[in-house]
């Protein structure tokens, strides 16, 4: 008889649970599809909306989370591949987690979020979603109120976006992100994206000028502190887990009570991204929560 092995058995019995929470009961939140208008793109910014349950009569204001996906993805990606709906669902029935509004965009082909060689996909974010959501939907508009996570590439634009705005996010959530330092591997999709791309070329200094590295003294400068919830597959076969626990190390240096960092059984894939999410949604809802 094949032996499963134990990281499977694990995320097997984490799923089920889950489900089994969320058996027999009619609590459930709804999804939606909505664009906001960018001006910073050109073109609109999809995104799929989570509202929970009882936000159609609920006074607000809501908290909210952006979702990142990761390379190659789409605003349907945490929905369809990551389980976000189901996962929201048992945490906030369970009390694990505050109603929240959640919000997943989509990047576009050239976007890493940020504002790199080919687009302002980080302004799209700050300047024309966020607003756009605040405007649209019941959520809050303070700082205490807005948290920010992502995987892969998301979750290198989750830590880029919070520590260039901590200003604007209470809380991030950082699952296996591409936060490579120097220089992403070669079998990595940034060195193809054109936001790292000049004269046909992967261009080093335009990805070391965009990395956390590089923002990290003018972050430490200021007085506001974003708690970081960073979590990583142990076989990640991009190298994930040792530029996590660095980017940790580095963190803990500046904010020693606001860094957390979990090693999880997995590879850079949608199990992994599962088992991680429950725990990143909850660190982040704690840490909004306590202002």
């Amino acid at each position: 008889m094949p032996t499963i092995p134990r990281g499977a058995l694990r995320r097997f019995a984490l799923l089920s649970a889950l489900c089994g929470a969320l058996a027999g009961t009619a609590r459930a939140g709804e999804v939606f599809a909505d664009a906001a208008p960018s001006a910073s793109l050109g073109r609109d910014v999809r995104f799929t909306v989570y509202l929970p349950d009882g936000y159609k009569d609920g006074a607000g204001p809501y908290p909210v989370v952006y979702l990142l996906h990761g390379a190659g993805g789409d605003e349907n990606e945490w929905r369809t591949k990551g389980g976000a709906v189901e996962t929201l669902d048992g945490l906030i029935k369970r009390g694990l987690m505050r109603p929240s509004v959640v919000v997943m965009p989509t990047a576009g082909p050239a976007s890493w979020w940020a504002d790199g060689a080919a687009e302002k996909a980080g302004s799209a974010i700050m300047n024309d979603l966020l607003p756009y959501v605040e405007r649209r939907y019941k959520v809050g508009t303070q700082r205490k109120d807005r948290a920010i996570g992502g995987l892969s590439m998301g979750g290198y634009g989750a830590l880029n976006l919070s520590l260039r705005h901590p200003a604007r996010f209470c809380a991030a959530a950082v699952i296996s992100p591409a936060i490579y330092d120097p220089l992403p591997p070669e079998t990595s999709a940034a060195r193809r994206t054109p936001q790292f791309v000049r004269n046909g070329q992967f261009d080093a200094d335009t990805w070391r000028a965009l990395n956390y590295a590089s923002q990290l003294d003018t972050y430490k400068a200021q007085p506001l502190r974003v708690p970081m919830w960073i979590v990583s597959g142990d076989h990640d076969f991009l190298g994930i887990a040792p530029m996590s626990a660095t980017l940790y190390w580095r963190l803990h240096q500046i904010q020693p009570r606001q860094a957390e960092l979990r090693v999880i059984d997995g590879d850079h894939e949608w199990l992994t991204f599962r088992e991680a999410l429950p725990d990143a949604l909850q660190y982040v809802d704690r840490a909004c929560a306590r202002g």
